[in-house]
């Protein structure tokens, strides 16, 4: 599925980055200074690249979750979402991802733990509060969760008895 792996410098030694290049032993390895060196660049064909899209890992440094548009929600007054996670493995032709960007690599920000540090400061701040938080809006948060194990690092942080959801 994946033959070859961009990896940014700076997360080259995280432990996530490690556990993911085992999964594909035969991948080409990459490396980069910054994910935009390869991910939604001008003039890159998308179509060619979904063919053997790689998959680039990096680290997201600010914006870890966000304020859900309006109307984007579920019942609560508090709506965020978070996104570890840019483009989808699928190709379906109704989706907005399919064009949302140049390239049809898989971007994936390895830095969970900056993702659940923003999530639990977002709680904090409504402690009596609904607040519902949204992950896959610019990916299927789902899709490559073999690979990232994404649901076993995410859903215990919103557990039932509280008032956050995933």
């Amino acid at each position: 599925m994946i033959d070859t792996i961009y990896i940014e410098n700076e997360i080259r030694q995280h432990p996530r980055t490690q556990e993911i290049c085992q999964r594909f032993p035969n991948a080409r390895i990459i490396d980069c200074e910054r994910y935009g060196e390869v991910f939604n660049r001008k003039v890159q064909n998308f179509r060619l690249q979904k063919q053997r899209p790689a998959l680039i890992l990096a680290k997201k440094f600010k914006q870890f979750a966000l304020e859900a548009p309006l109307g984007y929600g579920i019942g609560a007054q508090h709506n965020f979402y978070f996104s570890h996670m840019l483009n989808c493995i699928y190709d379906c032709r109704y989706c907005f991802l399919q064009g949302m960007y140049r390239s049809a690599h898989y971007l994936l920000f390895v830095n969970f733990e900056d993702f659940a540090h923003s999530i639990e400061e977002i709680r904090s701040k409504y402690p009596d509060k609904e607040v519902h938080f949204f992950s896959g809006y610019d990916c299927d948060s789902l899709a490559l969760d073999q690979v990232t194990k994404f649901s076993e690092y995410f859903v215990p942080l919103f557990p039932r008895s509280q008032n956050a959801w995933l």
